[in-house]
C-alpha cells in the first residue's frame, strides 16, 4: 500500500513539475504554444518547437507570423509580429508585416496599418513595398494627392514596376483626368503586357466609346484569365451593342455556367431572346435574375413585356406593376400598364 502511495505522490509531483514548467513559460513568453497542442496546424507547431528553444528570437516570431497569415488566422499573425517587433523594433520588414496582417480579414485596421507601413519606411527610405501598401491605403481613403505622391516614390525606386503606373491611372481617372489615365494603363502594359486590370480599364474605356478597339482589349484579358466573367460579360455586353446578339448570348451562357450568381446576364440573355421571339425562355431567365434579386426592377418590366408577348396579360400588369412599386420611373412599365388596361378592359 505504501508503494502504491508512493507511487501516485511520485506522478503528482511530476505532473505538477510538468504544468508549473509550462506554466512558467508561457508567464516568461506571453507568445508560447505547446508544439504537443494539437488545436494548432503542423506548421505551426513545428515552429513553435524551434520558438520554444530560441524564445529570443524574432525571426521565428516573424516565421511563424507567416504561418498563421497564410492560414488566415490574422489575429495570430498580428500577435506574433508584434512580439517579434518587440524583440527588434528596427526591423522595416516586420513593421511592414505588421500593416499587412492588419489590412486583412474582415475587420482591417486602416489607422494602425498606416502607422506601420511609415515605420517600415522611415527604418527603410527605399522600401517599395511599404510605397505602395501605403499608398493603396491613401486611396482608399480618397486622399489623392498623398497617394499618388507615394506612387511617384515607389515609381522612382523601380521604374520598370507596372503597378506604380497601373494605380497613378486609377487616381487620375478618379480625378477625371481620362488622357492621363489612358497613358497611365497604357504605360502600365508596356512593363506587364498581361496586366489584367489594366487591360479591362483599357477596354471598357472603348467599350464607352463603342470604338472596336475594346475588343482587342477584352480578348487580351480573356486570354490572361480564361476564367472570368467580368472579361466576358463586357465583351458580351459590346457585342450586344454592336448588334452581334448571337455572339453576345453565346458569351453570357459561358457566363451563366461560371458565375451562377451573375444577374445582368441574365437580363441581357432574356432580351436577346426576347428579339429573337423565345418569350418563354425569356421568362424562365428573368425569374432566375428576380430570385438572384428581388428589387430589380428593369427585371419586372422586361420580364412583363415578353408576358404580353405571350398573351399573359395578368401577368404583365402585375410585373409592370411591380416594377413601378420599385421605381416609379420605369417608363416602359408606365407604358406596359397602358396597354394591359385596354387590354382588360375590352369586352
Amino acid at each position: 500500500m505504501l508503494n502504491f502511495k508512493s507511487l501516485c505522490f511520485s506522478i503528482l509531483v511530476i505532473v505538477l513539475f510538468i504544468f508549473g514548467y509550462a506554466c512558467k513559460e508561457e508567464a516568461r513568453n506571453p507568445r508560447y504554444i505547446s508544439e504537443n497542442d494539437t488545436t494548432f496546424s503542423p506548421d505551426i507547431r513545428n515552429v513553435s518547437k524551434k520558438i520554444n528553444a530560441k524564445p529570443g528570437n524574432p525571426e521565428l516570431y516573424y516565421t511563424r507570423s507567416n504561418a498563421f497569415y497564410f492560414e488566415g488566422n490574422f489575429k495570430q499573425a498580428v500577435l506574433d509580429i508584434e512580439y517579434a517587433i518587440y524583440l527588434d523594433s528596427v526591423a522595416p520588414l516586420y513593421h511592414f508585416q505588421r500593416g499587412k496582417y492588419l489590412m486583412s480579414g474582415d475587420t482591417a485596421n486602416a489607422k494602425e496599418a498606416e502607422k506601420s507601413y511609415r515605420r517600415a519606411i522611415l527604418l527603410k527610405p527605399d522600401f517599395f513595398d511599404a510605397y505602395v501598401s501605403l499608398a493603396q491605403v491613401m486611396l482608399a481613403k480618397q486622399k489623392y494627392d498623398e497617394s499618388e505622391k507615394l506612387y511617384r516614390e515607389a515609381n522612382k525606386l523601380d521604374p520598370s514596376n507596372p503597378l506604380p503606373y497601373f494605380y497613378l491611372g486609377i487616381i487620375a481617372k478618379e480625378m477625371k483626368d481620362t488622357a492621363k489615365a489612358i497613358l497611365l494603363f497604357e504605360k502600365t502594359l508596356v512593363y506587364d503586357s498581361r496586366h489584367y486590370d489594366a487591360l479591362m480599364q483599357l477596354g471598357n474605356y472603348y467599350a464607352e466609346k463603342k470604338n472596336k478597339k475594346a475588343l482587342m482589349f477584352f480578348d487580351q484579358a480573356i486570354k490572361v484569365n480564361e476564367f472570368s466573367d467580368e472579361a466576358l460579360y463586357a465583351k458580351g455586353l459590346f457585342l450586344q451593342q454592336k448588334h452581334l446578339y448571337r455572339d453576345a448570348a453565346a458569351l453570357y451562357e459561358q457566363v451563366a455556367k461560371m458565375n451562377p450568381g451573375h444577374i445582368f446576364c441574365r437580363y441581357n440573355l432574356a432580351y436577346i431572346n426576347g428579339l429573337f421571339g423565345n418569350y418563354d425562355k425569356a421568362v424562365k431567365l428573368l425569374d432566375e435574375a428576380i430570385d438572384l434579386s428581388p428589387e430589380y426592377a428593369d427585371a419586372y418590366t422586361l420580364r412583363g413585356a415578353m408576358k404580353e408577348n405571350l398573351k399573359n396579360s395578368t401577368g404583365a400588369f402585375n410585373d409592370y406593376s411591380r416594377a413601378l412599386q420599385l421605381d416609379p420611373n420605369q417608363k416602359l412599365a408606365k407604358e406596359g400598364l397602358k396597354r394591359i388596361n385596354i387590354t382588360i378592359s375590352m369586352p
